[in-house]
């Protein structure tokens, strides 16, 4: 609500500059002349406020041309002189600022967040860990959501259909498996916190976490986000914006990749160490784990699920979900081919002060590296782009699907874009608008993404514990459950890597 407030605000100020040269008896109120420069204060202290809004941005961009343009006047404002320079504008200038105006205000508004964005607090419980650095929110344990069926499945609505599912391969006396999920490093809690809930719904308990100076928001014990400085923010985007095509913003997209890995790892180990974490998981088969993991996260699970001692180390994971991750880590740059074998002192010196050279700016990413070989189940939830961009962005994934060696699973929602596997479509909806799926499928903006997200997540959960020939332990209470849903038939899927699935099963049907 008060970012709405601050918006309007802002929006009241241009429009007084904008319609003041139309109006006589606005020309003698000379502290007018100020209002873009206010406006633009109120715009730019919104973003370390209240994070990254793409929205106000065009309006930004207003608002500081409007300050140039208005510059001679606010100089002789605090030198108190006389100008009038605003009248001279013209009334093409001012009537096309106006349009521009319109345009801007509207992009703001009709693509402004929710009024509503604090996170769930209904059955979540909260830990930090390593001091105050790792926030640990855990969902559950409790009853699984009771959803509606319909007639036809649909995959803008995945509570279509819905079964629950014996699943004999669970062990323990706990009738829910743990699902660690790695959020976004950017948006973090904020955009996966939806999907959280609904993973609870359908049977799991989800521990999600965030990291302190990593993750933005990041949001302290009394709920207040905390949110990186600008040197972090510049890395963070740089790392997500060209991290697929140059070294520096690649080396910056590793570091994510590595700090998630060591996260998970922290993780895993705490539960089996840490009391206090344990008891916040009663009711909850720790002996079944599945990760998930966004972007950096994604490709952090991707990379340790093809290394042989994680595996070994922690035999109660069952499978992994890199979710829209391409594999940062695996791409290289040509370096210098080497000295020549008759190459002298002064030639050997002369290609070192070239390879520092070299070094000191960024060098276009031009080969795929080694890529990793999963030994642990894996599906990759991906943009719909990936169904025709095969190179580029989605090339490494497409690699690791296929060089799997375990069962491998590609999913690709018709209209679903980069950052619609989550709760961004509702909290930033221009970045779904601007980043859309390649294929135009109606009904894209009402789908419940989180919803739907949480879906594909549960369906091949059940596919693969319905698959193992563990046998219930001694004593077993008896079958545990998940909620499986009925989804649409024109889900685009691949499958890759050693498919031990019998046939006929898919994750489309209950």
């Amino acid at each position: 609500m008060e970012l709405r407030t601050l918006v309007c605000l802002a929006a009241f100020f241009l429009f007084l500059s904008i319609i003041r040269p139309f109006i006589r008896g606005l020309w003698k109120l000379r502290g007018l002349t100020m209002c873009p420069l206010l406006a633009l204060g109120i715009l730019a202290g919104i973003f370390p406020a209240y994070g990254f809004r793409p929205e106000c941005i065009p309006l930004l961009l207003l608002a500081l041309f409007l300050v140039f343009a208005n510059l001679l006047d606010m100089i002789a404002v605090f030198s108190s002189l006389h100008s009038d320079s605003y009248r001279e504008q013209g009334f093409v200038f001012s009537l096309t600022t106006a349009a521009v105006f319109a345009f801007t205000l509207w992009l703001t508004v009709y693509y402004g967040p929710p009024l509503d964005m604090d996170l769930s607090t209904e059955g979540v419980k909260t830990v930090f860990l390593r001091g105050e650095e790792l926030h640990v929110r855990i969902y559950g344990p409790v009853e699984p959501e009771t959803l509606e069926s319909q007639d036809e499945p649909e995959a803008v609505s995945p509570k279509s259909q819905v079964s629950q599912v014996d699943l004999p391969g669970f062990t323990g006396q706990a009738v829910r498996p743990l699902l660690i999920l790695l959020p976004p490093v950017a948006g973090s809690f904020t955009v996966t916190d939806e999907v959280c809930s609904a993973l609870r719904g359908r049977g799991f308990t989800v521990l999600a976490f965030s990291r302190l100076n990593f993750d933005s928001p990041f949001f302290d014990r009394n709920g207040m986000p905390i949110r990186l400085f600008a040197p972090g923010l510049f890395r963070l985007g740089r790392a997500l914006t060209r991290g697929l095509s140059n070294t520096f913003a690649n080396a910056a997209g590793r570091e994510l990749e590595e700090g998630r890995k060591q996260d998970v790892v922290f993780i895993l180990d705490e539960l089996s160490r840490n009391k206090d974490l344990q008891d916040l998981l009663e009711g909850t088969d720790r002996d079944t784990v599945f990760l998930a993991g966004y972007g950096a996260g994604g490709a952090a699970l991707t990379v340790l699920a093809g290394q042989g001692d994680f595996v070994s180390r922690y035999p109660q994971i069952r499978g992994i979900f890199s979710i829209e991750a391409p594999l940062l880590s695996s791409l290289e740059s040509d370096e210098l081919p080497p000295d020549p074998p008759s190459a002298g002192p002064i030639t050997s010196f002369f290609r070192r002060a070239e390879e520092w050279v070299a070094g000191l700016a960024p060098k276009k990413i031009t080969r795929i590296g080694p890529l990793p070989r999963p030994v642990l189940p894996v599906m990759f939830i991906l943009s719909d782009r990936v169904i025709q961009e095969r190179t580029g962005r989605y090339e490494t994934v497409l690699w690791t699907l296929s060089i799997s060696r375990n069962a491998a699973l590609l999913a690709a929602v018709p209209g679903a874009g980069p950052f619609d596997y989550s709760g961004s479509p509702r909290y930033y909806p221009i970045l779904s608008a601007l980043f859309s799926g390649s294929l135009s499928e109606e009904g894209t903006a009402n789908r419940d993404w989180p919803d739907l997200t949480a879906a594909l997540i549960t369906n091949f959960s059940v596919l693969l514990l319905e698959n193992e020939t563990l046998a219930p332990e001694p004593g077993d209470p008896g079958p545990r459950t998940l909620i499986k849903t009925a989804l649409a038939g024109n889900i685009h899927l691949e499958q890759g890597g050693v498919w031990h699935i019998p046939p006929g099963r898919t994750i489309l049907q209950p």
